[in-house]
């Protein structure tokens, strides 16, 4: 029998499966999970990331935007190569720093695929010229592909039947596998499975995350109240989930009743916090709104008395309100929320939550018709984006504040100014790749 815990035999199952995979011989995996299990599946992927003697398989998982069939593929090559460019570059600096001898021995270098016919001739170039490079250390070059965003869902199909296409004519290397994730039992691309059977093996994950999740949770279970708040706590998130109302207010009383009994502040928030989602999702906005700010004053309270984690609590519960007000159509409000929570952020030097809080303030003042007064929170924003470090405007709200702003600027000048001052903070061409996104 096993010892490993619940989680981990779900993730010897898909290992089981992966091996299937592995000796089918074919060269694409659709791997097929209910949405509760998912994460299962990008679990499993991050164990096979991490390459070593006991994990001979280069895995590299791409999440590129799909937004059209025509430029996925160049995207995605570029986003390999730049993931290879980052992780050589960061196992040269540790061997440098630790002053030991080069592990790998390789002569990958970047491909230049300007001169790609296509961008299926571009993404395939680069999984050649990787492992040609990396082949005498790994016995395949796995390229996991789940895109962040799926702009149309027809022509993600059609792009992977052209993969389909292209390996009857050319019929790629043995040891290159593209894997990619689907959470319908019945879609478009499991019939393209049945129908390109010879090139696409498909598999149904034999996995239960909440059964797991249950199975770690009476493992853990010794008697104790903390015991019993997270037993119901794991149910209040799966009835959030299903927006079971009547499941929601009975567990969340529950949670509730306990977190006032031992005075946990900070879990007493974040029921409240839980069950005002719950509320939200069921467009009940004023309970939820109720829920946001009496999670705000537990917050509060926890803040004093110096119990950690409340303070982001407390900037949580202003930011959810804000965002309550905002799906209620009451934007004046939700905008006063927004501030309220953009000033907290910034009194807790934390920037990105600055930025957004003041780029939703501008934002529900341009909804609410209040254009000068838009641009002024605007500016706010562009302020707290302007002293975050690189990595933190890459992955901030900075690019739709940029755009906002050049749709409220007041006149052309002030346009091109934007303009530039955002190409030097994000890069030339964040316009073009928000527009994109925002078409």
């Amino acid at each position: 029998m096993s010892t490993s815990n619940p989680i981990q035999r779900e993730l010897e199952k898909l290992n089981e499966q992966w091996e299937d995979f592995i000796s089918s011989k074919l060269p694409i995996l659709r791997w097929h999970f209910s949405p509760d299990d998912i994460e299962l599946g990008l679990g499993f992927i991050k164990t096979k990331e991490q390459l070593d003697e006991k994990n001979p398989e280069l895995f590299i998982h791409l999440h590129a935007e799909f937004i059209s069939a025509e430029t996925f593929s160049y995207t995605l090559a570029e986003e390999m190569n730049s993931m290879i460019e980052e992780g050589i570059a960061d196992a040269l600096l540790e061997e440098t720093e630790s002053q030991t001898p080069a592990t790998t021995d390789h002569d990958w270098i970047k491909p230049d695929l300007r001169d790609s016919r296509t961008g299926y001739n571009a993404l395939f170039r680069s999984c050649i010229g990787a492992l040609r490079a990396f082949e005498d250390y790994v016995h395949y070059i796995v390229i996991v592909i789940t895109p962040s965003v799926i702009k149309n869902a027809q022509q993600y199909t059609h792009w992977w039947d052209q993969c389909c296409e292209i390996n009857s004519r050319y019929q790629w290397p043995d040891n290159l596998k593209l894997v990619f994730f689907d959470t319908e039992k019945n879609s478009s691309l499991a019939t393209l499975a049945r129908e390109k059977s010879q090139h696409l093996h498909s598999l149904d994950a034999p996995v239960n995350m909440n059964e797991a999740i249950k199975a770690v949770l009476k493992e853990a279970d010794d008697g104790s109240p903390n015991a019993a708040f997270r037993n119901i706590t794991v149910d209040l998130q799966k009835a959030v989930g299903k927006q079971d109302k009547p499941a929601i207010e009975k567990l969340a009383a529950a949670a509730i009743a306990l977190a006032q009994e031992h005075h946990w502040l900070d879990m007493w928030a974040v029921t409240l916090l839980t069950r005002a989602a719950g509320y939200l999702n069921l467009q009940l906005h004023d309970s939820a709104l109720a829920d946001y700010r009496i999670a705000h004053t537990i917050a509060a309270q926890g803040e004093q008395e110096n119990i950690p984690g409340c303070n982001k609590l407390r900037l949580q519960a202003l930011v959810c309100e804000g965002t309550c007000l905002f799906s209620a159509g009451r934007f004046e409000d939700a905008a006063n929320a927004y501030a309220k929570g953009a000033q907290l952020a910034e009194s807790q030097q934390d920037l990105l939550m600055t930025l957004e809080g003041w780029r939703m303030t501008s934002f529900c003042m341009e909804r609410a018709s209040y254009t000068k007064v838009a641009w002024e929170y605007g500016m706010k924003a562009l302020d707290a984006g302007s002293k975050m470090d690189e990595q933190q405007r890459a992955q901030s709200t900075l690019p739709f504040l940029g755009q906002a702003l050049l749709r409220i600027s007041p006149n052309g000048d002030i346009d091109h100014h934007i303009k530039h001052r955002f190409d030097d903070l994000l890069g030339e061409g964040w316009l073009q790749k928000i527009e994109s996104m925002t078409c």
